[in-house]
């Protein structure tokens, strides 16, 4: 009988630890690209339910979940500018400090909380202060994102009658500059590998044709100019191989140069190039 009763125990709780239930304070992922930024919040959203809310069961001047159940999280996808201040890239606990006429919005590295429970400000790493103001009713607890531009977002923190927005700038200028860059220097690779293969087939005239078309795309870029040598040498055309040749051990030096590094390739490259006969 006590076996049958252990049993019967065992089954019921593992029936209870598969069973899934409505949650009072449900969980919400929000998703938002802002210029070529991605930003997520993932928060629990508690409801008034007749409660008096700040001042009583959020207290004031104290370090807040921002939400029920385990601490809010906050991910950038690349530096963003909250408030003004610099956040980087990655992953953060977001935490608040409601006041009544301020809050205090931190980014944490503390994202493994069970709400505030273990906080310190040891973990911080960026605090920001942004004005509160009241605004329509919300009987769930809100995050999500408004006023969005290709430079920036607004963050906006809403519960019962009051309202928090806090403003995000990105730096979509900066990142397209970057993604543009990677994308000529991943083209001039592309073709100048291409005009290896030519030359090295012997097609001279496709080889120059391409190798050509890969210092438009780069101009500034030392080894394409030296790889533009090496089929001019190829080709058969020694005298105005050497010219580029020294050209491109020349852009070289000054590359490596303005890095405060030691350019040395270029013993070899002049070994090579007093070779071309």
């Amino acid at each position: 009988m006590k076996k049958m009763t252990l049993a019967a125990m065992a089954l019921l709780c593992t029936m209870a630890y598969g069973q899934e239930l409505p949650q009072p304070s449900p969980t919400s992922t929000v998703e938002q690209r802002v210029g070529l930024t991605d930003l997520e919040i993932v928060y629990s959203r508690p409801s008034v339910k007749g409660r008096e809310i700040f001042g009583d069961l959020v207290p004031m001047n104290e370090v807040w979940r921002t939400g029920a159940n385990a601490c809010t999280k906050f991910n950038t996808s690349s530096d963003i500018k909250v408030a003004g201040k610099d956040l980087s890239a990655g992953d953060y606990a977001l935490f608040t400090i409601p006041g009544e006429e301020n809050w205090t919005i931190i980014f944490s590295t503390q994202t493994n909380l069970w709400g505030n429970s273990g906080y310190s400000e040891d973990g911080d790493v960026l605090r920001v202060e942004v004005p509160v103001s009241t605004g329509d009713f919300d009987e769930s607890f809100f995050m999500g994102f408004s006023n969005l531009s290709i430079s920036g977002a607004q963050l906006d923190i809403e519960w019962a009658d009051v309202e928090v927005h806090v403003p995000i700038t990105v730096d979509s200028e900066s990142q397209s500059a970057k993604n543009v860059a990677r994308a000529i220097a991943e083209a001039n690779n592309s073709y100048r590998n291409a005009a290896s293969f030519y030359s090295g087939k012997g097609d001279h005239v496709k080889a120059l044709e391409t190798i050509e078309f890969a210092v438009k795309l780069d101009p500034n870029n030392w080894y394409t100019q030296w790889v533009m040598a090496e089929i001019l040498q190829a080709a058969g055309k020694t005298k105005e191989a050497k010219a580029q040749g020294k050209k491109a051990i020349d852009m070289g030096q000054e590359f490596y140069d303005g890095r405060g590094m030691a350019f040395t390739y270029r013993a070899g490259l002049e070994k090579d190039l007093a070779g071309w006969k």
